[in-house]
């Protein structure tokens, strides 16, 4: 089942498109890993498909109704955010930031029923913090933050979640964790998950199909496997051919 799709969108800002036209598109269950050196335009890329930016050009449509035809709290319901941004609320606890994630199911005074309850509850066990429940948020380490949020946005109950670098800050054990973690989501809860990642070596080990960006130059979406045997991979990144990835 598609889920989203492009056609010939245009990424930027103030009129000025940073890549070629992207013609993508995501199917239930996929677990895609968008990977390019810095400044190519991942997070721009994420911010417009999630309609936190508008398009300079072309459409994206989510099954298949355009993005922004969706009111915000509709769109809370189908789209996962997970970025490095963080909560500064000095008197959030772990318990609010993933609590947090039901808000689109809430009614207008905002309280949890006992459903909310056991989702909060399932889901921080699910990333492995809900020993942090009560913690305050700006306590921890920047790697339990970053669980939490994953949390937060697992709780959202979104069939697609967007992770910007869900791997930074954590230690790698944590990182194997959580490309297992996508991994269950995606193949058992049938979730769509697109991350960035700088984080190669993983994402290849871990991950099947990848979109790779880089300056001025056109989005690349395939199967790892055949990127690696086209050396598209190596060509967009400038690595020598002698490297093994």
């Amino acid at each position: 089942m598609q889920v989203l799709q492009t056609k010939d969108l245009l990424i930027g800002y103030k009129g000025k498109a940073i890549l070629p036209p992207i013609n993508v598109s995501l199917n239930a269950g996929d677990l895609i890993a968008l990977i390019g050196p810095n400044g190519a335009g991942k997070s721009t890329l994420f911010k417009t498909l999630t309609a936190h930016i508008k398009p300079i050009g072309g459409s994206v449509k989510l099954f298949g109704k355009e993005l922004f035809e969706f009111t915000p709290e509709e769109r809370s319901t189908l789209i996962g955010l997970v970025l490095t941004d963080r909560p500064d609320d000095l008197f959030l606890k772990v318990y609010d930031v993933v609590a947090s994630g039901r808000s689109p199911y809430t009614n207008f005074f905002g309280k949890l029923s006992d459903e909310d309850e056991k989702v909060i509850i399932e889901s921080l066990d699910i990333v492995g913090v809900n020993h942090l429940i009560d913690r305050y948020f700006n306590t921890l380490s920047d790697g339990e933050k970053q669980k939490v949020m994953i949390a937060k946005a697992i709780a959202q109950n979104t069939p697609i979640i967007f992770m910007d670098e869900p791997t930074a800050f954590i230690d790698y054990p944590s990182k194997i964790e959580l490309f297992s973690l996508m991994n269950i989501l995606a193949k058992e809860r049938n979730k769509t998950i697109i991350f960035s990642s700088h984080d190669l070596e993983l994402l290849l080990r871990y991950t099947d199909e990848l979109w790779i960006v880089s300056k001025n130059k056109e989005l690349i979406a395939g199967n790892k496997d055949v990127l690696l045997h086209d050396k598209v991979i190596k060509e967009y990144f400038n690595l020598k051919d002698d490297i093994i990835i």
